[in-house]
């Protein structure tokens, strides 16, 4: 009798540690101009080819007074977004006065027994202007703006789907020299994201110091004749999503034929030989010593680095493979994964 009450206990035990083992943590924090916010939900997307944005797969509890929340989900990649309504309206759809942040390094990787940190600097949805109405295919016009000013030398991304993650070569780019646009676009619905990399530059992954924001009102339903407004205020990347534990690391440089370090490459990470398509996941771009960094899963990965992302390589580009797969463990480094790359004839 004793030992199949110990059997039991045992078992009940190992069944939850498991049962643990099976989900990652996603914990941080809400703000809105540097002050807590409570009462936030997040909003909780797994990344497929077909989010509907008004219907979350899940909601987390509300924030705490600190502003804190932590919650589990399975292993996997997520969007997320906070939402905080204002009014009595309980659906999820962001309207005047509330405060809204889409994560900018979505999507979000949830690995077993990990913690992902994601923190939200939160905008304050504002009133938008009116339709115009034009002669031919209609579009949208609005500004991009950062703490109520224009935000200069910014981008606005155009998307027909999310079925690309945000990443990659978007359907239409307008850079905004003064931080005001006007972009027509055929009958449809879009998704816009507005962006300034600190580091210049109309391509890459979100990085710590970039302002960025997703569309509180995506996607946009485009008419002919119409001309819908569209303001977007970004918000500061002031950490990165890889912060967190139970990931590992895979970090290297990014040299020439000649061992000379190459700045300003990215080294993208594939899980497929070929190499084709939508990569996992993009580096920042290497420093000025040719260095990258990239936290993952466990998992085997190939590698290449080159200058551009989207589209086969350009005559005079840097471009590069590492020549073997590369595994990594739990909370493995893996240091001097170094990429050799040349100029593309």
């Amino acid at each position: 009798m004793v030992k199949a009450l110990i059997f039991l206990l045992n078992f009940v035990f190992l069944s939850t540690i498991i049962q643990a083992e099976e989900f990652g943590t996603v914990k941080g924090r809400t703000a809105y101009k540097g002050e807590v916010i409570e009462n936030v939900s997040i909003l909780v997307y797994r990344d497929s080819e077909n989010i509907d944005l008004k219907k979350p797969d899940s909601v987390s509890a509300k924030t705490a007074i600190d502003g804190t929340y932590e919650f589990n989900l399975k292993p996997g990649k997520y969007y997320l977004i906070a939402l905080k309504k204002q009014g009595n309206n309980s659906n999820f759809i962001p309207e005047t006065g509330d405060y809204y942040c889409f994560y900018s390094g979505a999507p979000v990787e949830v690995v077993s027994g990990g913690i992902s940190y994601v923190g939200f600097n939160l905008i304050k949805v504002g009133k938008e202007g009116p339709i115009k109405r034009v002669k031919g295919d209609g579009g949208i016009y609005g500004e991009v703006f950062f703490e109520g000013k224009r935000l200069e030398k910014s981008y606005i991304y155009v998307y027909k789907d999310l079925k690309t993650g945000l990443r990659g070569p978007a359907y239409f780019v307008y850079p905004s020299k003064d931080g005001s646009f006007s972009i027509n676009l055929p009958d449809g619905k879009y998704y816009i994201i507005a962006r300034k990399r600190a580091k210049g530059g109309m391509y890459g992954p979100v990085e710590e110091g970039d302002y960025f924001n997703f569309y509180y009102g995506n996607p946009v339903e485009i008419k002919k004749g119409q001309m819908k407004s569209v303001n977007i205020e970004c918000v500061k990347r002031l950490s990165q999503l890889e912060e967190g534990v139970g990931f590992s690391e895979i970090s290297g440089y990014v040299k020439d034929k000649n061992g000379n370090p190459v700045a300003g490459l990215f080294v993208l990470f594939y899980q497929s030989k070929n190499m084709q398509g939508k990569p996992l996941y993009i580096s920042a771009r290497t420093d000025s010593k040719g260095r990258y960094s990239m936290k993952v899963p466990k998992g085997t990965y190939y590698l290449l680095a080159r200058e551009n992302i989207g589209g086969p390589p350009s005559s005079g580009e840097w471009y590069g493979q590492y020549k073997e797969a590369i595994t990594v463990k739990d909370s493995e480094k893996l240091d001097l994964i170094n990429v050799i790359i040349e100029r593309v004839k």
